[in-house]
């Protein structure tokens, strides 16, 4: 019975040593592989493609602004929307356009990666848009 039980430990003991082994064994490829990753990665970004951000910026802040006299005038005619009532949407509209790139820096930096939240997003847009054209257009 005694054997039985030593025999037992002796095999977990070992299996345990192979298995820490093992892992050590991978920890060390691991840290060669990342010291040669980061040897030859090269630096993207930077101030290469500032000029573009603020343009890109810029733009959206004149379309933006250009948009908020008609939309005025589009909530008044159409939807028969007073001034003040018109002022609190365009209000709450400009509010979430401008807290949206927030909420989009998130989700790039913590899950998704810049490319997928910026092709998530513009395909967002285009449906909301395709969606409001067939619910609202004449």
């Amino acid at each position: 019975m005694q054997s039985l039980h030593e025999e037992r430990i002796h095999t977990y003991l070992i299996t345990f040593l192979c298995v820490r082994e093992k892992q050590q064994r991978e920890l060390e490829m691991g840290e060669e592989l990342s010291q040669e990753t980061h040897h030859s990665t090269k630096k993207k970004g930077g101030l290469i493609i500032m000029p573009f951000i603020i343009a890109n910026e810029a733009f959206e802040r004149v379309a933006s602004y250009g948009l908020v006299p008609n939309m005025i005038l589009y909530l008044m005619s159409d939807y028969n929307v007073g001034v003040a009532k018109g002022t609190n949407i365009i209000f709450l509209w400009t509010t979430a356009t401008n807290f949206a790139p927030i909420l989009g820096a998130f989700l790039a930096d913590s899950y998704l990666g810049s490319f997928l939240t910026i092709g998530l997003g513009s395909l967002l847009s285009f449906l909301i848009t395709l969606i409001g054209v067939g619910y609202f257009g004449h």
